[in-house]
């Protein structure tokens, strides 16, 4: 990490020597900025409530003052686990990683394509409305008005503004791509824009078919009744479970993943200053992921009411998700580790976060492996594995991968430098050993809980299997505690970036005016056109 505090508190030298990069990174940084604020604000929260949910489960007795979380639960349906669980998991995919995740790629697609972003107004209107259907979207949900879907809770009326924030960013951002320079081609710009489309594909074709929270408004204005439109949609019943998951592992591996992995192949050789290894892999390993990622949602249709081929052949394609597991895992765990080798162990400040999230990428695909093994998913399935499977992807990969960007991002944008490297050792440490031991719990946990549901020994129950499992949750509540910390130490860093850039920037501004503003200007008459002249 950062050693020296010198180069953590400087206030110049962040911006590009490149005047054109020094002009991209100055049409962004409002809505970049924004996004990267309000997605802090979101991941706090959405971590304060992931607590308030798990620590609902859990005897009273187990944690000091739990007490209190479950009277006022008890007391305002507000603040029932069957709001506060959806509530936190959608503020850290949708308010956390999907807000943060644009801001990178606007970033990061102007940098790549090498011209200033299209639009800049447009997209600064797309943040303030995406925030705004996050908003709504969780107070839909504290009141009660929200499906039952995952990860499609939130209302209708969150919903459409959601779309227009998208559409506000979308138009800039392809924009941006068509303008590029010629010979400006990166294999980022191919996982962004892979991203880029994926989403829209997923959140209409989930809402559309699962929630009908799109059509609900129209269709019953127009005085149609449920029964003549609700059965003509495939998205009930038995599908409804298969498109859900199709939904949740889409999220997760064709929108979050591609996204950090656009960021990874273009900061991991810039910061090491090596060239990718096994770079002729990467083109490989980007088609196979984007071919084989959407079969992981097979994990979840093992045991289900499908046909057993169809569910065979699913899992044989999800299996060779380690294909392009092992290719990405060569090309940036590889580089990254040759990097802080090169530079000394922890000797910069990005680097680590962005390494620990390529290896936390390839433990998220050994997990999908583990769940495209049949046999190791009718053990693991109904237990709280799939959790640390989602905590890999969310709070381990992406998360690295958007702290190790923003650690780099922001001071470029600011021309001002991190306040301490004590914070940012802090939030490091908190995150890492906070992730880790989550990982440990809910893993272990889950492969624990497995065993016990598989005991055939009669007087072995779903009780005996809950109480193995309450301890790992217990633990695994008080690790994520660990994970608010680092995230409200970040959180306070950023902020008191931001305020002492402004601070500065405020009182330069008024020094400027006075230097400029001479003594006897008010008192010397002005010169006229003629003495100008001569």
């Amino acid at each position: 990490m950062a050693t020296s505090s010198s180069s953590a508190i400087a206030n110049k030298g962040f911006a590009s020597t490149d005047p054109e990069l020094a002009a991209i990174d100055a049409s962004v940084r409002w809505p970049v900025l924004f996004s990267f604020l309000t997605s802090i604000h979101w991941m706090v929260v959405g971590t304060i409530l992931l607590v308030y949910a798990s620590s609902l489960t859990h005897p009273q007795e187990t944690i000091p003052g739990l007490s209190l979380f479950v009277n006022l639960s008890e007391q305002c349906s507000f603040f029932t686990y069957g709001r506060v669980f959806p509530a936190a998991v959608d503020a850290l995919v949708y308010g956390w990683a999907t807000t943060v995740g644009l801001g990178l790629a606007v970033w990061l697609l102007a940098r790549t394509c090498r011209t200033t972003v299209f639009a800049p107004t447009t997209l600064m209107t797309g943040v303030i409305f995406w925030n705004i259907g996050i908003a709504l979207g969780l107070t839909g949900i504290f009141l009660g008005d929200s499906s039952s879907v995952e990860l499609l809770e939130f209302p209708a009326y969150s919903t459409w503004v959601l779309w227009i924030a998208y559409t506000l960013f979308a138009i800039p951002l392809f924009g941006t791509y068509l303008g590029r320079k010629p010979g400006g081609d990166h294999l980022a710009q191919s996982w962004l824009l892979v991203a880029l489309l994926a989403f829209p594909w997923l959140f209409a074709t989930g809402t559309t078919l699962l929630g009908y929270r799109l059509l609900s408004p129209t269709l019953s204005a127009a005085g149609l009744p449920s029964s003549s439109w609700t059965g003509s949609l495939p998205g009930s019943g038995v599908m409804q479970g298969l498109l859900d998951a199709w939904y949740v592992h889409g999220i997760l591996t064709l929108w979050l993943a591609p996204l950090g992995l656009g960021l990874l192949y273009y900061l991991v050789p810039k910061l090491s200053g090596l060239s990718i290894r096994f770079g002729s892999k990467a083109q490989v390993a980007f088609w196979t992921w984007v071919v084989l990622a959407p079969w992981t949602a097979v994990h979840d249709m093992v045991g289900g009411p499908f046909p057993a081929d169809t569910v065979t052949i699913g899992l044989i394609f999800s299996g060779l998700i380690f294909i392009p597991v092992a290719f990405i895992g060569m090309n940036l765990v590889g580089t990254a580790w040759a990097g802080e080798e090169k530079q000394g162990h922890h000797g910069g400040v990005v680097l680590p976060f962005l390494s620990l999230a390529a290896v936390v990428f390839v433990a998220a695909g050994i997990s999908e492996e583990i769940l495209s093994i049949r046999s190791a998913n009718q053990l693991l399935r109904f237990t709280m594995f799939r959790e640390c499977n989602i905590f890999l992807w969310v709070y381990g990969f992406f998360s690295f991968t958007a702290f190790g960007g923003m650690y780099y991002i922001v001071p470029r944008l600011l021309d001002f430098g991190w306040r301490s490297a004590l914070l940012i050792k802090a939030h490091y440490y908190a995150s890492l050993y906070g992730i880790l031991l989550v990982l440990a719990m809910l893993g272990f946990g889950g492969v624990m809980q497995g065993l016990t549901l598989e005991n055939t020994d009669t007087h072995v129950t779903i009780v005996n299997a809950n109480d193995v499992a309450l301890s790992f949750y217990i633990a695994a509540t008080m690790c994520v505690g660990l994970i608010s910390i680092g995230s409200g130490i970040f959180a306070l860093h950023l902020g008191w970036m931001v305020l002492d850039w402004l601070r500065i920037q405020i009182r330069g501004s008024r020094l400027a005016s006075e230097i400029l503003l001479e003594p006897y200007e008010g008192t010397v008459p002005a010169k006229s056109s003629e003495e100008v002249s001569a």
